[in-house]
This record gives structure tokens, C-alpha cells and sequence, in this order.
């Protein structure tokens, strides 16, 4: 569920080739905010609202993180918070 649109999302954030507010509005548009914040999906919810929270503002993320993400999402390896933190920490 969402993983194809998340990866289209951090592609553009990775190639700097966005203004914010426009895909802080198509998520806004596009995912159903509830749905992602109840499901068991730790890698799903982990992504949504790290781009929710950088776009708004909120929060930086580096590009150790934004490719463990997408990495994460193509399935090329298994998602943990874990070893998310030692990656962006390396």
C-alpha cells in the first residue's frame, strides 16, 4: 500500500526537483492520513510521516536516510528502526 507513490516522492526530494508545498498538498490529496497512521506497517508510517514532517518544515533528512528509505520500500532489504538510526548515524 502507498510504496510506489513513496518512492516517486523521495526520487523527487532526492533530485531536488519539487517546491514543498506542492507535495506536501498531493500527499495531502493522494494518502488516506488515518489509514497509514493505524496500520501495522512500521516502514510505511516511518516514511509518510518523515516526509510529512520534511516538507512541512518540521525536520532536515539526509540522503543516508532518504536512500535507506527507498531502499526499504523497492524491498532490496528489510526495514528496522534500527538499523535505520546506524545508517543516518554512520
Amino acid at each position: 500500500m502507498y510504496y510506489d507513490e513513496l518512492v516517486q516522492l523521495i526520487e523527487k526530494v532526492l533530485n531536488g526537483d519539487f517546491e514543498k508545498k506542492v507535495l506536501e498538498q498531493y500527499m495531502e490529496e493522494t494518502f488516506d492520513f488515518e489509514k497509514i497512521y493505524d496500520s501495522d506497517d512500521e516502514l510505511l508510517t516511518d516514511v509518510f510521516f518523515t516526509l510529512k514532517h520534511y516538507l512541512s518544515g518540521e525536520e532536515e533528512v539526509n540522503k543516508k536516510e532518504w536512500l535507506y528509505l527507498k531502499k526499504c520500500l523497492l524491498g532490496r532489504c528489510g526495514y528496522s528502526m534500527e538499523e535505520k538510526m546506524r545508517v543516518i548515524t554512520e
